[in-house]
């Protein structure tokens, strides 16, 4: 029997640090894939080409549909070109570091381009990780493709 699909799930590890370097909170939940990567997706198979993902960003809103291609209120973006890995031939890794913020951080998201202004491929808006202005929030995020 041949699988009749493919899914994509993306998983956030988080982790803020106080300025002496020491784990204030940590946390692991799974995000929203946008419709845009699967569109993406399926234009790369039919011989056209995609964007790698180049930015991370995170914000204090809530509540974007998986149409939907910025955050609600972005707080502060990170280029992620340095820290993507592919730590398994079906996923791939990528890691930002946010700093210099005060304020609870509710929202991230993945983005083809380091501004993070357009093009979200992946979304969450579960976070609830109190910042202040000497804190960091590191994000790994993970996405996965499987067998439906």
């Amino acid at each position: 029997m041949i699988n009749s699909g493919i899914a994509f799930e993306g998983k956030i590890e988080y982790t803020l640090f106080d300025k002496d370097g020491n784990v204030k909170d940590d946390g692991v939940i799974k995000n929203q894939v946008q419709d845009l990567l699967m569109q993406r997706v399926i234009d790369a198979i039919d011989g056209g080409t995609m964007t790698a993902l180049q930015g991370m960003a995170v914000g204090t809103g809530t509540g974007q549909a998986v149409t939907d291609s910025a955050l609600a209120s972005k707080a502060s973006d990170e280029d992620i070109t340095g820290g993507q890995t592919q730590p398994t031939a079906t996923s791939l890794q990528n890691v930002g570091t946010f700093t210099s913020i005060t304020g609870t951080v509710t929202e991230a998201g993945l983005f083809d381009d380091a501004a993070c202004t357009d093009d979200m491929y992946c979304y969450d808006d579960s976070l609830n990780v109190v910042m202040t202005s000497s804190d960091s929030l590191q994000i790994t995020w993970t996405i996965s493709c499987t067998s439906a």
